[in-house]
């Protein structure tokens, strides 16, 4: 199945989505063929209930990071439709009103009626790591993050691909995923981390075969981890190897209604090393 729509959400607050991020993301998006629909939200930040006195002139200042927010949202979203302008890509786009607290569950709403959603991230951003997770794990869909970083070059189409290979739910579940992206693809690489996690031979090999029978011709090895943590063995292997997408399973789990992350997706959501296809 073909990736028709993809949900494009940008950031308003604190700081903006890069314009850059979001030229990259519509080029990518353009060679896909796909629509794509960007969203972004005035958030509408409240004083703290029972605040009677104001010294300090709180409300003022809750005012005023209000209409940033306002503001920056607006100024996206015309930076949005000139570079979609820009590049042919079809459009819509809106602005979404309401609390931060309400930001997830809008954005989770829009997500699962896409193919795709993708997500600009500034490197060790907690708040933007914490609408990833939510988007990973409660969309049902798959979502491509990326960094969101001034003058980083992302590729324009998706060529050199490469798969984090652990025979589990959710990695199979992304390769399902990412199959329209993969059989475009050049080349695809399968590694696995055998001192990380136990590989069956055996299942990577009905791996292969399962791609092949789906057009894609895929190389595997094994990569030791040595002494690094497994986030950064994974973020290696992409530089070293010039992968353009890499696409995992994100693995969590929840403990006294606290969400952990898997080693591998915290460290690639800390910092994405480019674009990084994640399903759950």
């Amino acid at each position: 199945m073909a990736i028709k729509e993809v949900l494009l959400p940008l950031t308003s607050y604190p700081i903006p989505t890069e314009e850059r991020a979001i030229d990259q993301a519509v080029q990518l998006i353009k060679s896909l063929q796909a629509n794509v629909s960007a969203v972004t939200f005035e958030l509408d930040i409240r004083s703290p209930v029972g605040l009677y006195a104001d010294p300090v002139n709180i409300r003022g200042i809750i005012a005023a990071e209000s209409k940033k927010s306002a503001t920056n949202a607006q100024n996206l979203l015309r930076s949005f439709q000139s570079i979609a302008g820009h590049w042919g890509v079809r459009h819509e786009q809106n602005i979404v009103r309401c609390t931060p607290a309400e930001f997830s569950t809008h954005l989770i709403t829009r997500s699962r009626t896409v193919d795709l959603t993708m997500f600009a991230m500034r490197p060790e951003d907690a708040d933007q790591r914490s609408v990833a997770e939510e988007l990973i794990f409660g969309s049902g869909r798959p979502v491509i993050v990326f960094p969101d970083e001034h003058r980083r070059e992302l590729a324009k189409s998706l060529t050199n691909v490469a798969i984090a290979w652990d025979s589990s739910r959710p990695c199979a579940r992304a390769i399902a995923d990412a199959l329209p992206l993969l059989e475009r693809a050049n080349a695809v690489q399968i590694f696995t981390v055998p001192d990380d996690k136990t590989i069956d031979k055996a299942n990577t090999a009905m791996l292969l075969n399962y791609l092949k029978a789906h057009g894609v011709r895929a190389i595997f090895e094994e990569v030791k981890s040595g002494e690094r943590l497994i986030g950064d063995v994974f973020s290696d292997y992409i530089r070293l190897n010039h992968i353009e997408l890499l696409v995992m399973g994100a693995y969590g789990h929840s403990r006294l209604r606290e969400f952990l992350l898997g080693g591998a997706t915290k460290g690639i959501l800390s910092k994405p090393p480019g674009w990084v296809l994640l399903s759950h």
